[in-house]
């Protein structure tokens, strides 16, 4: 036993001396090593002007979109596949019969200017919606109008639907204002409001600044989440591409949010530009007229339709058209989503097929004008449009395929009043984009229901393709809602009832001092900002100790 306590004693003896020897060795450097650090301030250049800082309004003008999305946040938020996510929501429940939804807020969230969040400014945005003079989106008035909403307490919210609809909870992801501030408005009044140029929100920074040329923005204290190591933001608008190329060009711009097609030669080969890309959720697609079945005849036949569409070269359009920033569509839904099936046949270019469907259908040129003619009857028509730069490039040219091709089609390019047109059927043909949300459902842009006052403006009325739709958006089990959006697609290609063209792409230009940029999947271009709170335009050194070798 003592023999056995000695050689203990001896190792560990040896061990201390092994230990001490091998720590002289350890050599420690030190090294200046720089960092992100807090500060700055980020210049980016935006084509348009201000006209509501209201999440309720902001929709329609790109320039509010991308500056609410800092101020405001709703109870949710989607990325680009169309998952949720919570936000001013802490997390929410729904009934095994998918009627009844209940949301609990997030705790210790202020408004910028120290009032507390309670589910009173939820019920209070959300009654605006509701209101019969809500000057928004329709589509989230005519939803919220069929909701019963049960405030809890102060922090919880219930809201009952008639009938299971698994769409609803992408209608939680509307911006929230603060009742304390609006109380008593309409939502009619809303249009005229101060508050849309000084607005108060809860989102990560707050209005320092707003004239005509300039929006700047600074650090919410009171954001309850991650703040941004940059301070402050500066959106410089300009009336035109050519206005606000030249500041980037003499160096008074840090970005470019929404690079035009037209800008991205001019940028391609500058050193230290980075370009992202990114698909956005929406569609561009010619609508066609089945409404007029006396003036336009042609568009009754789902052949001439599915003739009309295999004669357009569309990577051309991309190509040519958009200077590349889109991706050929395959049909109504988007190829992320989990409603989109990848195996499903779709009509491709091919003008000799296409040929040869007009002609099996009577359509030639009998009278040697290059115009197709069936009786006394010319194959031409009217193509709809707005004035953007982008679409009238696509209209021209989808007007030259087809006039080579013996269709005659005049681009009617339509400055203001377009959707008020398109409601009414007050067109031949129409090039629109349709913007997608959230959950994949189509029901109303190709519902029969929606035909009249609704966004088929089409009027495409097929029966078959309805009742797919009806079953898809009130089923809850999603592997049940993919047979009918299968069933839909399949109807769909089969009677081309509209031409969808092309993915429209979203390019945003940063020069390579603004730092640690990642661009990710996106659901709208304002979510270019989602990882805002990682990138920085300052450093600081530091001295850091490493071991090292001697």
């Amino acid at each position: 036993m003592g023999r056995f306590i000695r050689w203990q004693a001896i190792l560990a003896v040896v061990g201390t001396l092994l230990l001490a020897a091998y720590l002289q060795s350890i050599v420690v450097k030190k090294v200046t090593v720089e960092i992100p650090a807090e500060g700055g301030t980020y210049r980016e250049g935006d084509i348009g002007a201000v006209q509501y800082l209201n999440p309720l309004l902001a929709e329609y003008n790109p320039v509010d979109a991308d500056i609410t999305s800092l101020l405001f946040e709703g109870l949710t938020r989607v990325d680009a596949r169309g998952e949720l996510y919570p936000l001013l929501a802490e997390n929410w429940t729904v009934s095994d019969d998918g009627r009844t939804y209940v949301f609990v807020l997030r705790p210790n969230v202020f408004w910028a200017d120290g009032e507390p969040f309670t589910a009173a400014d939820v019920i209070f945005t959300l009654n605006l919606i509701r209101g019969g003079d809500f000057p928004g989106n329709p589509a989230w008035r005519d939803l919220w109008r069929s909701v019963k909403i049960e405030p809890v307490d102060d922090t919880t919210i219930r809201f009952v639907l008639d009938d299971p609809f698994p769409s609803f909870p992408y209608y939680t992801t509307i911006g929230i204002l603060p009742k304390h501030l609006l109380n008593g408005i309409s939502g009619g009044d809303l249009l005229t409001s101060d508050f849309n140029l000084s607005p108060v929100g809860t989102g990560a920074f707050r209005v320092k600044k707003l004239t005509a040329e300039k929006v700047t923005l600074v650090r919410n204290p009171r954001y309850w989440g991650e703040k941004s190591r940059i301070t402050e933001l500066d959106f410089q608008l300009y009336p035109t591409a050519d206005a606000l190329l030249a500041d980037w060009r003499a160096g008074a711009l840090d970005a470019i949010g929404r690079v035009p097609p037209e800008m991205i030669p001019a940028l391609q080969n500058q050193p230290d530009v980075q370009l992202f890309s990114a698909p956005l959720p929406q569609y561009s697609v010619v609508y066609l007229n089945l409404q007029q079945p006396e003036n336009l005849p042609f568009f009754q036949s789902a052949e001439i339709r599915r003739a009309l569409l295999m004669l357009i070269d569309r990577q051309q359009i991309v190509d040519d058209a958009l200077n590349g920033q889109g991706v050929v569509a395959r049909g109504p839904f988007l190829p992320w989503q989990w409603a989109f099936n990848p195996n499903q046949p779709f009509p491709d270019y091919d003008p000799t097929a296409a040929a040869d469907l007009l002609a099996q259908a009577g359509w030639v040129d009998t009278d040697g004008d290059g115009i197709r003619d069936n009786g006394s009857l010319p194959l031409q028509f009217s193509l709809l449009t707005g004035n953007d730069p982008r679409h009238t490039a696509v209209a021209n040219l989808l007007a030259q395929q087809w006039r080579q091709a013996g269709i005659a089609v005049m681009v009617e390019p339509q400055a203001d009043a377009l959707t008020d047109r398109l409601t009414r059927h007050d067109f031949d043909t129409a090039l629109v984009n349709v913007e997608l949300f959230g959950d994949p459902d189509p029901y109303r842009f190709w519902h029969q229901s929606q035909i009249d006052g609704g966004q088929n403006f089409g009027g495409w009325d097929d029966t078959a393709a309805s009742i797919a739709l009806e079953h898809g958006r009130t089923i809850l089990d999603r592997n049940e809602r993919i047979k009918d959006y299968y069933t839909f697609q399949q109807i769909f290609a089969q009677q081309t009832p509209a031409l969808v063209l092309y993915y429209p792409t979203f390019t945003f230009a940063l020069r390579s001092d603004v730092k640690n940029v990642q661009l990710p999947a996106i659901a709208n271009p304002a979510d270019r900002f989602a990882t805002l709170n990682r990138w920085y335009l300052l450093t600081q050194k530091v001295i850091e100790t490493r071991p090292g070798t001697p």
